[in-house]
């Protein structure tokens, strides 16, 4: 059985293709900001459930696109664009996950997202002050990987 790999293929090769995106990563994602070597923008991907259904296996998956907030000491007189560049970074994310997903819904018949996505936006205030969208989808793809003969 290959269908996990290549969800997994696909969403990297996907996002590998986006200009503004240069490290990809998945998993437990407490840890991406462990690694000081990630070079941001940063993408990654987050499995949740598999439902298995006879002709189909169904992903819920959540993408990540964030940035490092990058602050101006210099003292701004608009509060509302501040002194940072959060407004930057929130477009460039949200634009890497809508590319993301205009990209695999194309593809009709070998995987499909179920609905419309939903992207929530995060600020995060760690060690690094990231910035960016979370988008989660139905990802579904063909179960042909295993026969009952």
């Amino acid at each position: 059985m290959r269908n996990y790999y290549q969800v997994l293929d696909l969403l990297r090769t996907k996002l590998e293709s986006d200009p503004l995106v240069n490290t990809i990563t998945q998993g437990d994602i407490t840890l991406i900001d462990l690694d000081k070597k990630n070079i941001y923008p940063l993408a990654h991907i987050q499995t949740g459930t598999a439902t298995l259904e006879l002709r189909t296996i169904t992903f819920s998956i959540t993408v990540f696109a964030m940035d490092i907030r990058d602050t101006n000491n210099t003292p701004r007189k608009d509060k509302f664009v501040g002194n940072d560049n959060e407004i930057d970074n929130m477009n460039s994310m949200l634009a890497i996950l809508n590319r993301l997903f205009k990209s695999i819904a194309k593809l009709e018949d070998d995987f499909s997202i179920n609905e419309n996505p939903t992207c929530e936006p995060f600020y995060e205030s760690r060690e690094n002050s990231l910035d960016g969208w979370a988008i989660t989808f139905q990802l579904e793809i063909p179960n042909t990987e295993i026969s009952i003969c």
